[in-house]
């Protein structure tokens, strides 16, 4: 009889780059095998649904680049990214971040699209397997020779005016630049900084950690958000150009990623 495939197999790119390296105990590297793409997926699951049942995966897998780290005395997945190159105006259109926020006017540079990034919440507290993520991301960022990282930078939740004090703050401080960031052309789009609150330190503190390291590497977003109803979350656009990053913050993650 013929063994019918795990769906997570048809979302493995066993031609990857061979780019796994090692930080103390932890092993970084892409997804080549069915096996390591089933942890990915579990990760996902519990991150973004909330329950083992199910599946996170979606149409834009296949077309994407996953990335896994794993605890190398268990084998275990801990945390996990995945990652697509686009290229052109076309696969920007037609990216995951693409369907909310319009791209084209950045297809003379060179993108690298990073989404679902997920950390186990046995390993939430371990600053170890946060940078053993970010060197994994850096690294691939590096083989691919990307000026840009770009994505959707998620609030739980997606009614605004829950996150007024961040979306403030954000507003006043971290919007990027008009030639770069994407234009609306979502009529129901959220205006930053419009739900009536201060942009405060306190709005600092309610943004998300992972957009609070995207802003320390000297990453913006747009100025407007949108509603995502199949995860309930407000997402706005968010990059990282990689001449911007701070000289030493740039070489700690190079070191890091170089092993």
């Amino acid at each position: 009889m013929m063994r019918t495939p795990h769906p997570a197999s048809a979302h493995v790119d066993p031609a990857a780059p061979r780019t796994e390296f090692t930080i103390g105990r932890l092993r970084v590297g892409p997804v080549t095998d069915p096996g390591a793409m089933q942890q990915v997926q579990a990760l996902r699951q519990m991150r973004f649904r909330g329950r083992r049942d199910g599946s996170d995966l979606d149409r834009f897998d296949p077309l994407c680049r996953h990335l896994l780290v794993r605890d190398g005395t268990s084998g275990q997945g801990v945390a996990a990214a995945r990652l697509r190159p686009l290229a052109d105006a076309a696969t920007m259109a037609a990216s995951y971040t693409g369907q909310f926020f319009a791209l084209g006017h950045l297809a003379t540079r060179r993108l690298l699209e990073i989404g679902r990034i997920c950390i186990a919440d046995t390993a939430r507290q371990d600053p170890d397997v946060a940078r053993a993520l970010l060197a994994g991301l850096t690294r691939q960022a590096m083989v691919l020779r990307a000026d840009m990282l770009v994505g959707c930078a998620s609030f739980s939740g997606a009614d605004p005016q829950r996150h007024a004090p961040a979306l403030a703050y954000l507003a006043a401080h971290h919007i990027g630049p008009e030639a770069l960031r994407p234009p609306r052309r979502d009529p129901a789009a959220v205006a930053l900084g419009q739900q009536g609150a201060r942009a405060t330190r306190r709005g600092l503190r309610a943004v998300p950690p992972l957009l609070r390291m995207y802003l320390g590497m000297g990453g913006w977003v747009s100025d407007h958000a949108v509603r995502d109803p199949d995860l309930d979350t407000l997402i706005l656009f968010t990059a990282v150009e990689t001449a911007r990053i701070p000289p030493g913050r740039l070489r700690a993650l190079q070191a890091l990623a170089l092993g």
